[in-house]
């Protein structure tokens, strides 16, 4: 019986264990996540389109990395000027990399 009663403590004690691991790799996932785009510098004005998608992204955008022959638009002084370019072309923004939004 009492052997029976130590099985389960380690059993509940590694359950508490590999729940704990999940929770704390789960936040940490998370906050990398949301702070993806949040350290990425204003002074970048270059955008970069993708042909297959229509979409534009900011430089440092993972999708945009994965891009085989991307559009640059770099002409305009400003981040915004670039953007109105690629808008003109027919280029949507990019749900990930959100690069209209200024800050």
């Amino acid at each position: 019986m009492e052997e029976q009663n130590k099985a389960r403590v380690k059993l509940i004690v590694a359950l508490v264990i590999i729940f704990l691991v999940g929770v704390v790799g789960y936040k940490l996932y998370i906050n990398s996540v949301e702070n993806d785009f949040n350290d990425i510098s204003t002074v970048e004005i270059e955008r970069v389109g993708d042909h297959y998608t229509g979409q534009f992204h900011r430089p440092d955008c993972p999708l945009a990395k994965k891009i085989l022959e991307p559009v640059i638009f770099e002409d305009g002084a400003t981040a915004k000027e670039n953007n109105k370019q690629a808008r003109e072309e027919g280029y949507v923004p990019c749900k990930r990399c959100h690069p209209e939004k200024l800050k």
